[in-house]
């Protein structure tokens, strides 16, 4: 970030200074929400949380660093050496200070939206890119009113890109988040059904993320899944390039031949020789490559540079990670689920090759509102199509996978249900052995993460009782 004075922040975010500036106050060269992450010479924006309130936290900000506070209530506690800017909300002033400080970089900035795939799509954009350009992408899943200011904020402004990931859970946010970063390109993986607690239906899903164009720049480039033809209609207006990705024929860009093992994912581009392999699986990493070769395209990376160095990208946590333990394998896709991820993991792992059991531990998919019970009972019977030996289920809406999976013919003795993460954690070592193939998928509120870290630490038990067995 281009170090910014305190007069520059409180034009800004549009607030008022409760003390005056003196002529020679330091610049600030950092902006932070969290005490416990302060840098010296910086600037702390006071956020009310369900647990805590940052108007409170003054002290502890400058016992860190801060030398200034944006702030919208007014504490009892004094602190002298901070200089107060107060504002009405403290969450919009971010997102003021957000695009201030997005306006002063030269990168082009690249916004990611969509139901599914966005992190691993933005961690692919960041491989094909990094070969020829210098940039950086936001931090894991820094996708909301919060997350994307501080990614924007630490970006080098001299940097060639920045990679930023929109997120949503109800109406409105995107176009939230796309009028703040303002990107030159857009990407929208995919849509599919969720959030609709908070979107409605699969329409209202399309409509919110085809908001991405609202802070699209008008001379850019709009990436965009065109086998969706009713997302392709919600952006038809806008103005810019367009360019689509996905399967069909139709599309500018295309995979077919696609085949995936332990090791990755294989394609060949627009039904030609040109084969492309990226080091994650499944039939929808091939759809993210797309994307991700779209964009370098109009950031000028040739089509091979973008190709090779895609063979040579890294993916992030808990996305489809996978995990020797042993003979054992475990993928690890916790960190978030919905329908259409549910299904994309399912079949990517039932086509894997596997010398045992194939078993898939599976939570909760969270915030479907009154479709909660149809979408579960929906997955459990396309696990049990997709011959899984061994179905774990996990959460109180996880009743309804038991119950799909039995009306799809599955041997009830092969499916189990638990309240619980923490319960099944406890159990997990008596369902495995040493040559499963082992799938967790869930949203993250179900904390299938401590199944896998029980799995990962306990493997010489687990091979004991397998040994045992």
């Amino acid at each position: 970030m281009k170090p910014l004075t305190l007069q520059q922040i409180r034009q800004a975010v549009g607030g008022r200074a409760l003390s005056r500036f003196p002529a020679d106050a330091p610049l600030i060269h950092a902006i932070c929400t969290d005490t416990r992450q302060m840098q010296s010479a910086s600037l702390f924006v006071a956020i009310k949380g369900e647990r805590y309130n940052g108007n409170h936290m003054i002290p502890d900000a400058a016992k860190g660093g801060a030398i200034a506070a944006v702030v919208d209530e007014l504490s009892d506690v004094s602190q002298p050496n901070v200089h107060l800017i107060k504002v009405e909300n403290t969450r919009k002033a971010l997102g003021k200070l957000a695009t201030y400080v997005r306006k002063t970089l030269k990168s082009k900035v690249i916004a990611v939206a969509g139901s599914n795939g966005k992190t691993s799509t933005k961690y692919l954009i960041d491989a094909a890119l990094a070969g020829k350009l210098r940039g950086s992408i936001s931090p894991k899943s820094f996708n909301n009113e919060i997350g994307v200011p501080l990614a924007i904020f630490p970006a080098d402004p001299t940097q060639d890109y920045l990679v930023l990931e929109m997120g949503t859970n109800h109406h409105g946010e995107i176009k939230v988040l796309t009028d703040m970063a303002l990107p030159d390109i857009g990407v929208i993986t995919n849509v599919g059904a969720e959030h609709l607690e908070g979107l409605d239906d699969l329409m209202g899903v399309r409509r919110e993320n085809a908001m991405l164009v609202s802070g699209l720049n008008p001379r850019g480039c709009l990436v965009v899944n065109g086998d969706d033809s009713e997302l392709l209609n919600a952006v038809s207006h806008y103005e810019g390039t367009r360019v689509t990705f996905g399967f069909g024929e139709h599309n500018d860009l295309y995979a077919t031949d696609i085949t995936w093992d332990h090791a990755g994912t294989t394609f060949f581009l627009n039904g030609s020789k040109r084969q492309v392999f990226v080091p994650m699986i499944g039939r929808h990493s091939a759809a993210n490559a797309l994307a991700a070769i779209a964009v370098a395209r109009r950031m000028g990376v040739s089509e091979d540079q973008a190709i090779t160095d895609l063979a040579e990208a890294e993916g992030p946590d808990m996305r489809m990670q996978r995990h020797e333990v042993g003979e054992m394998t475990v993928i690890n896709d916790a960190y978030n689920a919905n329908p259409n991820s549910m299904k994309a993991g399912l079949e990517t792992v039932s086509k894997l090759p596997c010398p045992g059991r194939r078993v898939a531990i599976l939570g909760d998919m969270r915030e479907l509102g009154n479709a909660t019970e149809r979408y579960h009972r929906e997955l459990g019977e396309f696990a049990a199509a997709c011959k899984f030996d061994l179905l774990l289920c996990v959460g109180e809406s996880a009743k309804w996978y038991v119950d799909g999976a039995k009306h799809a013919g599955m041997d009830p003795g092969r499916i189990h249900h638990y309240a619980d993460a923490k319960k099944i954690a406890k159990e997990i070592g008596s369902h495995l052995n040493k040559n499963d193939l082992v799938l967790l998928k869930a949203s993250r509120g179900i904390r299938l993460e401590e199944v896998a870290q029980v799995i990962l630490e306990g493997q010489q038990r687990f091979f004991r009782l397998a040994a045992a067995g």
